[in-house]
């Protein structure tokens, strides 16, 4: 009973962490801009940290292995689950690719809005996979977390003239590949180390996104940045920490364990996050408006959990006595 109950919580409560992790990234490339790096350079230093950082978080865990001689690490892989993993760093990758280009040409209230469609194509995709429509808590949860991101992302605070349909399109691919990057990881439970995990699909994410821009990443101005460029290990280190390396090793453990339609759910604490360390780290302005949004939206992502143990309550209720 013990080990239920901390199973049910221990594992949603990483994928809402995960998602909570990815909340000082976009105020970091925020002022990553300001100091004048471009979004290829700061895209770049921010998985090549995150490959860093897993090697070394991997290399302790090897060692702390060797120590534990009594410890068995499954070394040997299918190959689907090669392909699994080369297909979450794929996904990972165009995630940042779509969004990247997503924000040269919408404003970025929107490009949040559309990645945030994610939530729905990740519950359309659980259903279809499983044959199963979803619960109607998880149905009224998206609808909730959908209207709270148009709150929460200050939908309306800029006009919407002349927006870009390109951009719109990479707006909505970058949802797209989110929702299949959480039902890959969450199919994805075979005994490999979250660390050994992470590392092999941030690993593809830096050569897939290293392809993408190689004309550039060989330009004059690229290699003056990362040669001379002040500070930009700083917004690397912490872009690939937070952006990167710890939301992927701790949605390796936790997605697995949960339903891939209450991981697209837990996961959506990114813009709460988000805007919370906007105010924090760069003092953004945020409005009346936001902060209900935001709001609705942790509401919008207990929903299911809280509905969930009213019904194991209700269920365990003694009858009354006559």
């Amino acid at each position: 009973m013990k080990t239920s109950a901390f199973t049910y919580f221990l594992f949603p409560f990483l994928v809402f962490l995960g998602g909570c992790c990815f909340g000082p990234s976009s105020s970091v490339i925020k002022l990553a801009y300001e100091a004048g790096f471009s979004a290829e350079t700061v895209l770049f230093t921010q998985y090549v940290f995150s490959v860093l950082f897993m090697l070394l978080l991997s290399a302790g865990y090897f060692i702390f292995s060797l120590v534990r001689k009594n410890r068995k690490e499954k070394t040997v892989y299918r190959a689907k689950d090669i392909i699994k993993l080369v297909l979450i760093g794929i996904c990972i990758a165009l995630t940042s690719l779509n969004y990247v280009f997503a924000l040269q040409t919408i404003p970025a209230h929107l490009a949040v809005i559309l990645l945030f469609q994610y939530t729905w194509m990740g519950i359309i995709a659980e259903s279809v996979i499983k044959r199963k429509a979803p619960s109607f808590p998880i149905v009224l949860s998206v609808v909730i977390l959908i209207g709270a991101t148009l709150l929460a992302s200050g939908v309306g605070s800029v006009p919407l003239e002349g927006i870009s349909i390109q951009g719109i399109v990479f707006g909505l691919l970058s949802a797209a590949a989110y929702a299949a990057y959480i039902q890959l990881n969450a199919s994805l439970d075979n005994g490999m180390t979250p660390a050994y995990r992470s590392l092999a699909t941030l690993a593809v994410a830096l050569l897939l996104i290293t392809i993408v821009f190689t004309p550039y990443y060989f330009a004059p101005e690229f290699i003056a940045d990362v040669v001379f460029g002040k500070d930009l290990w700083i917004f690397g280190l912490i872009l690939g920490s937070f952006g990167c390396a710890l939301p992927n090793i701790l949605f390796a453990i936790g997605a697995p364990k949960i339903p891939a339609g209450s991981g697209t759910i837990l996961s959506s604490s990114e813009l709460p996050a988000s805007i919370i360390c906007a105010v924090i780290i760069i003092s953004e302005a945020v409005t009346a408006l936001q902060w209900i949004g935001v709001a609705l939206l942790f509401f919008g992502i207990a929903l299911p959990y809280l509905v969930e143990i009213l019904r194991k309550r209700h269920k365990n209720m003694p009858l009354p006595q006559h």
